[in-house]
C-alpha cells in the first residue's frame, strides 16, 4: 500500500482472486482501525 492509498496486488491467477484479496485486506484494516475516511 502506497502513501497515496493505492496498492499493487500481484500473484493472482484469476481476477476473482484479486477482488477476494483486496476485500480481505480491507476487512483486516477495518478490524485494526487503520481505515481513515475523509
Amino acid at each position: 500500500i502506497f502513501a497515496s492509498g493505492k496498492l499493487v496486488c500481484t500473484g493472482a491467477k484469476k481476477e476473482s482472486d484479486v477482488y477476494r484479496s483486496v476485500h480481505n485486506l480491507h476487512a483486516l484494516l477495518e478490524e485494526k482501525e487503520l481505515m481513515l475516511y475523509d
